[in-house]
């Protein structure tokens, strides 16, 4: 699901009618290559673009490449909204920040190529027409091995340098994660309504309650009158975005996958909100903290750990989770991290089976009491008779929020204590 910013139905029609059309038949020209072999194995994520002022005919472009199958070469790209399309590289030289561009870019197999502002992107050069909000920009890339995929570039936010009348002054959150960012940002003034989870920072506590991650008040919400609502993309049910759509509610879909997308987020918003000095200096401390424990613990004695994330049943996380992320970057490994979905149910043979180092639980204080008292009943299990079970707090881990650099070295720093009290385990 890509990330977006909607606009009422009747206005997308008007301002954007030919461009509709045009993606379309792009997207029947090569739907046939891209439903099969190859190119069903590669999907394209959150791709977006901006807004460009009066007069600019250049446009840069980004996006995220997944690609499920082999190896593949990412060659070229166009758009019938610009006269090419470039692949670019900023790189720092000397103190300087240099842009690049680069002729083709490998896609490794079962790993992601990530367009991003400040890094890899696309330049779309002679555009034909201004890049507005809200305006649908399509696009084709095109793969040795899988041919042609097309997408389409949303154009988000608005020209920088914009009046401040531009600028959301009334934000709704549907997610506390959201919440998080929208203080971390710098307009956590500006909320005017949120869930009932959204509990920090304590200042969002005094924030209206509109209803709860799987149900919002709909007229609750309108009598808010928001000029923008920050929905949580692929964890928020269908029922909210077919809610928001129905109510023409300006929305800005965000999704978190990775560590690197948590910063990525924060300079989106500040971009969208107007506070990019702000979040982009905490986008920067976040960068250099995860940063600094990978290099830390980059020479630590691997351990291999079960992440608990729920009892009855038992739940833990796949490979594509995050938290397998942290887990490397502390020095360790998840048992289950060649399970391809993001969270499942196991058995607890499964995990006799494998046999792990240590035990994290990823709940609450009571919770986590209760799932040790569980293990401790059932047969001997190493991790359990040596001590190895750590307690993480769910709202550091758990949350794809600005303080997932917290919980990153909160997890760092109980395995470390683990490889002291328990020589044994260290591989």
């Amino acid at each position: 699901m890509r990330c977006a910013v909607s606009r009422s139905a009747d206005e997308g029609r008007r301002a954007h009618r030919p461009w509709v059309s045009l993606a379309a038949l792009l997207i029947l020209l090569v739907g046939g290559a891209a439903a099969a072999g190859a190119a069903g194995m590669l999907s394209i994520e959150h791709p977006w673009s901006r807004p460009t002022p009066p007069g600019v005919t250049v446009g840069a472009g980004y996006l995220e490449i997944h690609n499920r199958g082999a190896e593949d070469v990412l060659t070229g790209a166009s758009s019938p909204l610009a006269e090419r399309v470039e692949f670019h590289e900023s790189r720092i030289e000397g103190g300087i920040s240099r842009m690049r561009p680069v002729d083709s870019l490998p896609v490794a197999a079962g790993g992601r190529l990530v367009f991003a502002p400040g890094q890899l992107h696309l330049m779309l050069l002679g555009l034909k027409v201004p890049l507005t909000a809200g305006l649908h920009v399509p696009l084709v890339l095109s793969f040795a091995t899988a041919g042609a995929v097309a997408t389409e570039l949303l154009v988000e936010g608005s020209v920088a340098g914009a009046s401040p009348a531009a600028v959301p002054r009334r934000i709704v959150t549907l997610a506390p994660h959201l919440t998080e960012f929208v203080y971390a940002a710098g307009a956590g003034e500006r909320l005017v309504g949120t869930v009932d989870t959204s509990d920090y920072p304590p200042a969002a506590r005094a924030v209206p309650r509109i209803g709860d991650v799987t149900h919002i008040d709909a007229e609750r919400l309108l009598a808010l009158r928001p000029d923008l609502v920050l929905i949580w993309g692929d964890g928020s049910p269908a029922e909210q975005h077919a809610l928001l759509k129905r109510l023409a509610l300006p929305v800005l879909s965000l999704e978190q996958h990775s560590l690197a997308d948590v910063p990525a987020t924060l300079e989106r918003l500040g971009q969208v909100l107007g506070t990019e000095p702000i979040a982009a200096a905490a986008a920067a401390t976040l960068r250099a903290r995860i940063a600094g424990l990978a290099a830390r613990y980059e020479s630590a004695p691997r351990l291999r750990v079960f992440y608990q994330v729920w009892s009855t049943p038992l739940f833990t996380l796949g490979g594509r989770h995050v938290a397998s992320e942290m887990l490397r970057i502390c020095g360790a490994e998840n048992i289950f991290a060649d399970q391809p979905r993001s969270s499942f149910m196991v058995d607890e043979e499964s995990v006799y089976a494998r046999d792990p180092d240590v035990i994290a639980l990823a709940g609450t204080g009571a919770e986590s009491a209760q799932w040790l008292a569980r293990w401790r009943g059932r047969a001997p299990l190493r991790a359990v008779t040596s001590g190895a079970v750590i307690v993480l707090d769910p709202d550091l881990t758990n949350r794809m929020g600005p303080r997932i650099g917290a919980g990153t070295a909160a997890l760092c720093e109980k395995l470390a204590d683990v490889r002291r009290r328990a020589p044994s385990l260290r591989r």
